[in-house]
């Protein structure tokens, strides 16, 4: 780090990333949308530079867990099959059940009781498969929280998986939901600002944006708001955008995003955007699917508005913070919680 500055660059930290804490903080984090595996599917996945694997039971949970059998290291994302709760390793046929156990090795009754593989606390909701990683190997100390999106319209918006972002830390992509001065350059919208006090909840920080139509002059306490939005980033690797708009009353539009690490040099960002349409929303069927329609495309190209900067930019520590930006310090000591012990 440039002691001047606050700047850190690529390979200058203990983990040789270019950031002054561990690549791999705690929380829950993405690692599959629902439909990447369909029951008895298997699927090998990397990420905290562990190999897992990733499989849906016949009766259709979603399971994740140390992918290479303890018996001779064979990976059980290849070629492994899934009969009833139940995953077969490929090379002897042991035989391991959704919560990790050996419950099966051919030609014998006899089991060792060490015979298990490690299985991550998994939840699934909203389309996406949530794990749960601690560098200690704790289980969750909090869960995820419950929303309400049973008005959601099937088939609107998208969900994506990108991994073209580069090693950006988590803490560093989910600054952008107090980051309202990039609002305007990045996504090109109007003047951008806080519309309420940063609330913090333990694991969960809410910060209510305002964002003005491109070209507003009025004050923003007289300008009728492009969009009001609550971007609440949950623990290190998840952030949900609940966001209004004149343009569809009775309609909110729902982002969730994740940044998982797959090693220090990569990060996995993925989004899911979609529609929550009240009954009574008084647009009609065509009036909606237009809306869904643009705010869709719209939002897969803005991905890469910020995603074509992570790759390149540097973590400031101490950033020469003007007027007009948000209260990113106050999220990074409330991130902080987050970071492994120093000694990892």
């Amino acid at each position: 780090m440039n002691v001047m500055t606050g700047i850190t660059t690529e390979g200058s930290s203990v983990w040789g990333t270019r950031y002054p804490f561990h690549p791999y903080p705690t929380g829950w984090f993405m690692v599959g949308f629902s439909d990447d595996v369909a029951p008895k599917g298997v699927k090998p996945l990397r990420y905290f530079a562990r190999d897992l694997v990733l499989f849906r039971t016949e009766e259709g949970k979603a399971v994740v867990a140390d992918a290479h059998c303890p018996h001779l290291g064979a990976h059980l994302g290849y070629d492994s099959v899934v009969e009833g709760d139940t995953i077969v390793c490929p090379f002897h046929a042991w035989r391991y059940n959704s919560v990790g156990k050996c419950v099966e090795i051919p030609f014998t009754k006899s089991i060792p009781p060490q015979a298990r593989i490690r299985v991550w606390p998994t939840v699934e909701r909203s389309g996406i498969i949530f794990v749960w990683h601690d560098l200690d190997g704790r289980e969750p100390s909090w869960d995820l929280p419950d929303y309400d999106e049973s008005t959601r319209r099937e088939d609107s918006g998208f969900h994506r998986l990108h991994d073209d972002f580069g090693g950006a830390h988590p803490q560093d992509i989910f600054e952008n939901a107090v980051d309202f001065a990039h609002f305007p350059g990045v996504h090109s919208t109007g003047k951008t600002m806080a519309n309420g006090e940063l609330q913090i909840d333990g694991p969960r920080l809410m910060s209510p944006i305002k964002m003005l139509a491109v070209g507003e002059e009025k004050p923003a306490d007289q300008a009728v708001p492009m969009s009001l939005a609550m971007a609440e980033v949950v623990g290190a690797g998840l952030a949900r955008v609940a966001s209004t708009t004149p343009y569809l009353p009775g309609g909110t539009s729902i982002s969730w995003v994740g940044a998982t690490p797959v090693d220090e040099k990569l990060t996995h960002y993925r989004v899911s955007f979609f529609l929550l349409i009240a009954p009574d929303c008084p647009l009609t069927d065509e009036q909606i699917e237009a809306f869904d329609k643009v705010s869709t495309e719209v939002n897969k190209q803005e991905q890469y508005s910020d995603g074509k900067i992570w790759p390149h930019k540097a973590y400031v520590a101490r950033p020469m913070l003007s007027a007009v930006d948000g209260p990113i310090l106050k999220y990074r000591e409330w991130y902080a919680q987050f970071h492994p012990r120093p000694s990892a």
